[in-house]
């Protein structure tokens, strides 16, 4: 129930507006009215809010203030389409920043309650970019994360850029000793590692079928580009090697569903995939991936999880079937002292129509996260340790051992900050140790890419 001091100022207002309106304007100023049209919107009067301003309007179609009053008054009416056009307005009229960033507000608060969230985070984001303050902006990321949660579609475009000494996953070695014979066999061509340059693209989105407090529903799909341009000394290695020689592309439509468990603290789920990939153009194969997945909060900062998948790969032309079962196990948590940690450790074994392929392969990956920036730089760094071990290899009697390391260093830069996105620089390098020279790499990267700051 209001209280008696809003009840008696809600009246004093309508009797102000009812005054005005008999008087012909004559009692209050368009100052006077603008002021009044303000109060009576913050305290729920959105009917004489929106009369007070059509008045001024009337008056004066160039009053920024009163579409903008008149547009969050139409919005609490319901008059959705009424708010847009008051808002489009007040964004045509607005000149300084405080009053482009009230606009582009208005904008994505008529968008959203019209229904058409996806156009109100773009304005929101805009809102974020042309904030006069930190506290503003700080609002506008808020109520852009509000409009998310409320939207059925969410879409994440991805690209990078990464120089790299070993894009085609080639032998750091010149020579190798095969089939065990006791000499050494030279390595050449595409065998060989060959430097250049990634450009990756990406986009996935997700519609929500059902979101309540029980279930979540989501239709997934996704699609994405890797391709390569070779440097100077790989066209000199391989000179008959194209950088699309090595690209891939891949497209997946899925589902997913989730439960939240009693208690509140808990979420178990399921998602199934169907995909296909493409290697230099030429179909490689198709795939189907069903999964289960357990999330829990740890504690008061920490979320453990949980989960399995089994894939089933067809492989079209000289690409032979797989069957890959993956499990992984993760932590991570928020430090008192604001920054994050994560650890990780999965397990892949992959069976296929060639015991020569066969593998199983153990990870253990870690990730700490600084959260106050050093310089302009928010860093975070990771480290992964793997191994790889096929029983049999067409190579040599003795199977197919490999061990790998690799770190990376990843620097946002937040001072960069355009529209809610913000750059990113990874430094990456990765080293395989293996019994067969063939298989031993070297990989030092640079990526540069693209991510939201909220």
């Amino acid at each position: 129930m209001p209280s008696w001091s809003r009840r008696i100022g809600l009246a004093l207002g309508a009797f102000a507006f009812a005054a005005a309106q008999a008087s012909a304007q004559a009692v209050l100023s368009p100052e006077q009215m603008r002021d009044l049209a303000g109060q009576a919107v913050l305290q729920g009067q959105a009917g004489l809010a929106f009369d007070l301003t059509g008045a001024l309007i009337g008056r004066d179609d160039t009053d920024l203030d009163a579409h903008l009053i008149r547009s969050r008054a139409a919005r609490n009416l319901g008059r959705n389409e009424d708010a847009l056009t008051h808002a489009r307005r007040a964004w045509a009229l607005a000149e300084d920043q405080n009053a482009r960033f009230a606009a582009a507000l208005a904008m994505a608060q008529a968008l959203s309650s019209s229904g058409r969230r996806t156009a109100a985070q773009l304005w929101l984001r805009r809102a974020v970019h042309i904030a006069p303050d930190d506290g503003l902006k700080q609002r506008a990321a808020e109520d852009f994360q509000y409009v998310r949660r409320q939207n059925p579609w969410s879409t994440a475009l991805r690209f990078s850029i990464a120089p790299s000494s070993n894009i085609n996953n080639g032998s750091r070695n010149e020579t190798s000793e095969l089939f065990g014979l006791p000499f050494e066999f030279a390595l050449e061509g595409e065998a060989r590692a060959l430097s250049g340059v990634e450009i990756s693209t990406g986009l996935s989105t997700r519609y929500r079928l059902v979101n309540n407090d029980r279930k979540r529903t989501d239709l997934l799909f996704g699609m994405s580009h890797r391709t390569y341009v070779l440097s100077e000394d790989a066209q000199d290695i391989a000179p008959d090697a194209e950088g699309s020689d090595f690209a891939t592309s891949s497209v997946f439509v899925g589902l997913q569903e989730d439960y939240a468990l009693p208690g509140g603290r808990a979420r178990l789920g399921w998602n199934a995939r169907f995909g296909r990939t493409w290697y230099a153009g030429d179909p490689l194969m198709t795939y189907t991936r069903i999964g289960a997945n357990y999330r829990r909060v740890a504690g008061d900062n920490g979320m453990l999880s949980l989960s399995v998948n089994r894939e089933d790969q067809v492989g079209e032309g000289t690409r032979l079937d797989a069957t890959i079962w993956s499990g992984q196990l993760g932590y991570g948590m928020s430090l008192a002292s604001g920054n994050t940690l994560s650890v990780s450790t999965s397990f892949v074994t992959s069976e296929s129509d060639a015991d020569y392929l066969d593998y199983t392969q153990r990870a253990i990956s870690a990730r700490y996260g600084l959260a106050k920036p050093i310089g302009p730089a928010q860093l975070e760094f990771g480290l992964t340790l793997s191994e790889k071990n096929h029983d049999r290899s067409n190579l040599t009697a003795d199977g197919r051992n490999e061990r790998s390391i690799q770190a990376t260093v990843t620097a946002a830069l937040p001072e960069m900050d355009f529209y809610g996105f913000i750059p990113t620089i990874t430094l990456n390098a990765e080293r395989t140790n293996a019994n067969i020279d063939l298989y031993e790499t070297e990989n030092f990267g640079i990526q540069l890419g693209i991510r939201s700051a909220f």
